[in-house]
């Protein structure tokens, strides 16, 4: 693997001699095209740890290890008379702490925080360097300490990120991400406001949207916190913050919902299960029994024939399916509900749609062979017991318990149910 890397090094600078020999008058821009594509790509490597032999982190990391020097920008800038390309100190600076950069990445990745500690601490310290790399090593530094435990360290380096304008966005989600790690949803909630009002976060939409989404569910958390605390009237008015700050949370409108349909109020429930519907469709089999249940207390029969006809011309996961037609069978009779059954599984099979299926046959008069259905129900049974009814989209962790924030990845809003011949 080391020889391999020694070989194509060569390849590298030679086609970045080439690509500067054919650029023109924009030599230096291609150079430093080259040179930045070639150090990201390193990073990139450097970033996946399985692409790599054990031996290269001894060896790439032996020159730390012994004290090595990182070169610094001293020196006289020197363009070659042929090419045009800056040779300088200046140069080699650069691009040797971005590489040192990712090895420090490299390391903490492995495992081996302390040698990453080393190499960003010595970064940082070097004088000579550019501010930007500076300012990068920095931010590694803060990452490092808190993959070492460090959480105050790592704390008061974000936020001195943030005090002097460097990297405030990757500075300000760190923080937030490490208040959610300790599950201090107070001072998560307190950040997360003064982010959202930092002229930084409001200028780009999307990420003043995110950072919203991200308030209202530190609400939820504390919401959900005080009322198993006994305090009511606390966790409402948290959960009222909730949409006062992000007012299509998919989470705070499925637990106003449940508020709601509790006090009597169905259509308010009902409104707040619309919004839900509408933002997450994936979460259909979490609110549909709650849905006929707040219709039913409405007594609206011309709004729970529309929402049934709605639900008839459209492709459902199967909790829905289940649901819808026992309502149906209330209201309609079996053979009507049969047949929105038979339907609904042909649109969308799944093995506890077919489970059930046969379940049905079992009760049937013309089912001769009861044994054999008997035995295909014990199998399917089996069979689904085992498949997990959840999954987050962002890094493919499975469970059987909704997460609002992914346990693996620790992304919000990611997981969702899993629809499908295995799952819904």
């Amino acid at each position: 693997m080391i020889d391999l890397l020694w070989l194509l090094l060569p390849v590298a600078a030679g086609a970045g001699w080439f690509a500067g020999r054919r650029s023109g008058e924009r030599k230096p821009e291609a150079y430093w095209d080259y040179a930045t594509h070639f150090h990201r790509g390193l990073s990139d490597l450097f970033n996946d740890r399985d692409a790599i032999d054990e031996d290269v982190f001894e060896t790439l990391g032996s020159q730390v290890q012994d004290g090595a020097d990182v070169p610094t920008r001293q020196g006289r800038a020197n363009k070659d008379a042929k090419t045009g390309l800056d040779t300088s100190a200046d140069t080699v600076a650069r691009d040797t702490a971005d590489t040192h950069i990712a090895l420090g990445k490299l390391f903490r990745r492995r495992g081996d925080v302390e040698r990453a500690i080393l190499i960003h601490e010595a970064l940082i310290e070097r004088p000579g360097l550019d501010e930007s790399t500076r300012v990068d090593a920095r931010y590694e530094l803060a990452r490092d300490y808190e993959s070492a435990g460090l959480l105050d360290r790592s704390e008061a380096v974000f936020r001195e990120l943030v005090d002097r304008g460097e990297r405030v966005q990757d500075a300000y989600t760190s923080l937030l991400e490490l208040m959610e790690s300790q599950h201090d949803w107070a001072r998560a909630t307190e950040l997360a406001t003064e982010i959202a009002g930092s002229s930084v976060i409001t200028a780009d939409e999307s990420l003043a949207n995110s950072v919203r989404l991200r308030l209202a569910h530190y609400f939820c958390e504390s919401s959900a916190e005080a009322r198993s605390a006994g305090y009511a009237d606390e966790a409402d008015a948290l959960l009222s913050k909730a949409l006062e700050h992000y007012a299509r949370s998919a989470r705070a409108n499925l637990m106003s919902g449940g508020r709601a349909l509790d006090e009597g109020r169905a259509a308010d429930a009902l409104n707040h299960y619309d919004v839900v519907s509408e933002v997450r469709p994936d979460l259909m089999p979490e609110i549909i029994d709650a849905q006929f249940r707040a219709l039913a207390a409405l007594g609206d029969e011309q709004r729970t024939s529309a929402f049934i006809a709605g639900l008839t011309g459209q492709r459902n996961a199967y909790s829905v399916i289940r649901r819808t037609r026992e309502e149906i069978a209330s209201r309609e009779g079996a053979d009507v509900a049969n047949r929105f059954f038979k339907d609904q599984i042909v649109k969308r099979p799944s093995l506890r749609a077919l489970r059930d299926w046969a379940k049905d046959q079992l009760d049937s008069p013309r089912t001769r062979e009861r044994d054999k259905v008997a035995t295909v129900v014990a199998m399917l049974d089996r069979v689904i017991e085992d498949k997990p009814a959840y999954q987050c989209a962002h890094c493919g962790f499975r469970g059987n318990v909704l997460h609002w924030r992914c346990p693996s990845c620790g992304t919000w809003d990611s997981v969702s149910t899993i629809i499908g011949a295995e799952g819904e």
